[in-house]
């Protein structure tokens, strides 16, 4: 498993207390949690991520905006934290309740690492244990569920991983037996529940592709609406007049985990192809000005260099029909390059780093593409 959140380094970590997001009577999601003086460093798996610290006793979530809203009582090892994880990018209020307290019990971290691979329900999951510790992650057409982690009680092979991103908040229990995962249940924050199982699976391999075919009867057009309200149009006179030879449109959300992995990425690619210009397309949970500051926020927080334009609301229909050359949204983030002349790849979903080898083949698939049509554009 690999990555780390902006700004928040992997160091000599004491996980001194424990977050437990109350789903329902019978489930918690636990994250362990670090203390710093400018907040709570949120710990999935290998993944940091950094709630400040608000006036109030409050906490701020990065990225996806919302809130940790309560206040810390009690003095000394003993101070608990009691409040609620406030969604602020539903249309409806959502309050998950949250219980900070020192983190006392040790997890077994010792012995062999132990690699597998499950063919489930919920798609394919790449698991490694070491001791009673998980660290974990669901491989879908999509994208990933990004990174899990929990334990495995040793005497009845129940494993419990979870994690809180910012926007998703996850459970998954299941019971590992020699090839199967048998009892499972996913819950996702308070308002979604369903069972899954899942058998032993030889290899990484995937029964999809993130390859899509681009529909050429259609012009390659496409405008959304700046920083400023007004409209801007793309089209491929557009591209070979700004002197760029590649054109890469991302078509995202500012509330998708899997589209922040990704343009994490293409900010990194950005710095070694000088000759490719990147355009977010985002599509939102809501609209007008609410959806431009939401986007403006988003672009600030992930130190984004290129423009995010607003699509529409967040429908793959709506996103279809404003982007109508790449065949058919069948995911967010589903990304073009675009070249000046030729055929243009479209990528449907993307992998993330919580997926190891996956996220290696996606940073391959991307660097490989974008050189290649830069060299036959020359």
């Amino acid at each position: 498993m690999l990555g780390c959140a902006d700004g928040v380094q992997k160091q000599d970590e004491s996980p001194t207390y424990l977050a437990m997001f109350s789903l329902d009577d019978s489930t918690t999601v636990d994250v362990l949690v670090s203390l710093r003086e400018d907040g709570l460093v949120f710990m999935n798996g290998e993944e940091r991520v950094l709630m400040r610290s608000v006036s109030g006793g409050g906490y701020s979530v990065p990225v996806f905006g919302g809130a940790l809203v309560g206040e810390w009582t009690g003095g000394g090892g003993e101070r608990i934290w009691r409040g609620d994880w406030v969604d602020s990018l539903r249309i409806k209020e959502y309050r998950v309740p949250l219980e900070i307290a020192p983190f006392k019990k040790k997890r077994t971290r010792e012995g062999d690492v132990k690699n597998t691979v499950w063919d489930t329900d919920l798609g394919k999951l790449k698991m490694v244990q070491k001791g009673d510790s998980i660290t974990a992650t669901f491989l879908t057409s999509t994208g990933d569920y990004r990174y899990q982690a929990g334990e495995v009680n040793p005497e009845t092979s129940r494993f419990k991983i979870g994690n809180f991103d910012g926007v998703h908040l996850f459970s998954f229990e299941g019971t590992l037996k020699q090839d199967s995962i048998t009892n499972g249940i996913f819950k996702s924050g308070t308002h979604y529940a369903t069972t899954w199982s899942g058998g032993r699976s030889e290899n990484n391999r995937v029964d999809w592709s993130a390859n899509q075919a681009w529909n050429p009867q259609a012009k390659i057009f496409f405008e959304g609406v700046n920083s400023g309200g007004k409209t801007e149009v793309w089209t491929r006179e557009r591209l070979s007049e700004s002197g760029y030879k590649v054109l890469v449109v991302d078509v995202m959300g500012t509330w998708c985990p899997n589209c922040m992995d990704e343009a994490r990425l293409l900010r990194e690619l950005c710095e070694d192809y000088p000759e490719m210009v990147v355009v977010s397309m985002a599509f939102e949970r809501s609209e007008g000005e609410e959806a431009l500051g939401r986007i403006a926020d988003f672009k600030e927080d992930m130190n984004l260099p290129w423009k995010v334009l607003l699509g529409g609301v967040a429908n793959k229909r709506i996103a279809d029909s404003t982007l109508s050359f790449m065949g058919g949204i069948r995911s967010f983030p589903t990304t073009a390059f675009i070249p000046i002349e030729g055929d243009p790849i479209i990528h449907s979903g993307f992998s993330g780093p919580a997926t190891g080898e996956s996220y290696e083949e996606e940073v391959v698939f991307f660097r490989s593409a974008i050189a290649s049509l830069i060299r036959e554009s020359r």
